[in-house]
């Protein structure tokens, strides 16, 4: 479903970036966009804001999947304050 949602909104060969923990929805992502014809800009989900906005820049993604939160040592942290 990942990969034909991404087929309808771009064009074969865009940059889709992934900003998130490795856990299995993230592997589905990463697999889908790959499986769709997409390049894949892994991005780790440590990097501060202004990190991720460089490799944003740099690899002229369309996209990105990230999410509102991490959990790190039991506590929520929220990305987006």
């Amino acid at each position: 479903m990942v990969a034909n949602a991404l087929d309808n909104i771009f064009s074969k060969g865009d940059a889709i970036a992934i900003d998130m923990p490795m856990t299995v929805t993230a592997v589905v992502i990463y697999l889908a966009i790959v499986l769709a014809g997409f390049v894949v800009v892994s991005i780790a989900d440590s990097f501060a804001a202004q990190e991720i906005a460089v490799r944003l820049r740099v690899s002229n993604a369309k996209a990105i999947f990230t999410q509102d939160s991490i959990v790190r040592g039991g506590r929520r942290f929220p990305l987006y304050r």
